[in-house]
């Protein structure tokens, strides 16, 4: 049994929150919601929900591409340590990384835990099908975790969520007893640098902080800061603007003109916090 096969032990519908389980070219639940599997490998979890408007669509091949420039480049690096520090040494079981893009972090939690199995849930597509290929232990999902994350209560024993938005109680419903979510925040300062004479989506103050709160019944929560300061290209300089969300919102043309004035190389700070939430 593969491990997407496997996954239908913690998949739930997204329409319904009935149990899921497999069809022919696809899944379907007790109340016949049906949804398919793509032929890369990944099963299809989209659905509309009332009063959320059309699914979200998620990173776009552009934003994809630049963050794996980045991440190859090392700049990220720190992170990925500290994330892996914070990973129970006997980990065990389904680790679910929502909005877990390509899965980059999900397969090294999985060269290093080799008794874990992996999902990543993420809305893009195109990110999806890159994590079908990322690790042996690894299935993808493509589903909106803004609306609802499609997995039963209690059933993952790891959660992860690296730079990606979403709902604290919705990481909570998932954890099984022990479990533990670990969920990397960027700071104030993170890439503000790139800011100056451009136009960029501030990160607020406070928002590790307010992470490190948000799941009132946590056995234990551990917070650990990632600073350091990279110099980049104009380039690469480039692909941190364009790998997050301000590709939604900013030209790359512009951009690069503006970044072109700047003297190369640009110093700029990586600031994240690491909040690691254990449940009773």
């Amino acid at each position: 049994m593969n491990t997407l096969e496997s996954a239908f032990d913690i998949l739930h519908c997204p329409s319904c929150g009935e149990p899921l389980a497999p069809a022919e070219g696809g899944a379907t639940c007790a109340n016949r919601h049906r949804f398919d599997s793509a032929r890369q490998g990944y099963l299809s979890l989209r659905a509309a929900h009332k009063g959320k408007g059309k699914p979200a669509s998620g990173d776009t091949v552009e934003m994809l591409e630049a963050r794996e420039r980045f991440q190859a480049a090392g700049f990220h690096d720190e992170i990925t340590a500290a994330v892996l520090e914070q990973v129970p040494a006997e980990a065990a079981g389904w680790l679910a990384d929502i909005g877990g893009g390509t899965g980059h972090y999900a397969a090294r939690i999985l060269d290093d835990r080799p008794a874990l199995r992996g999902l990543v849930l993420d809305a893009s597509t195109s990110a999806v099908r890159i994590a079908t290929r990322a690790h042996e232990r690894l299935a993808a999902v493509s589903a909106d975790v803004w609306t609802g994350i499609p997995l039963r209560d209690g059933s993952v024993d790891l959660a992860l969520r690296v730079f990606a938005p979403g709902s604290a109680s919705e990481l909570r419903r998932i954890l099984a007893p022990g479990g533990t979510a670990i969920v990397v925040v960027p700071e104030a300062e993170h890439l503000r640098e790139l800011g100056h004479g451009l136009k960029l989506m501030r990160v607020p103050a406070g928002k590790a902080e307010e992470m490190a709160a948000s799941i009132p019944d946590a056995a234990s929560v551990v917070s650990v800061p990632v600073r350091r300061r990279v110099q980049l290209t104009v380039e690469q300089a480039l692909d941190a603007v364009f790998m997050g969300p301000n590709a939604f919102h900013q030209d790359r043309e512009k951009v690069a003109a503006v970044l072109q004035e700047w003297t190369a190389p640009i110093s700029v700070t990586i600031a994240v916090t690491v909040v690691a939430i254990t449940v009773a």
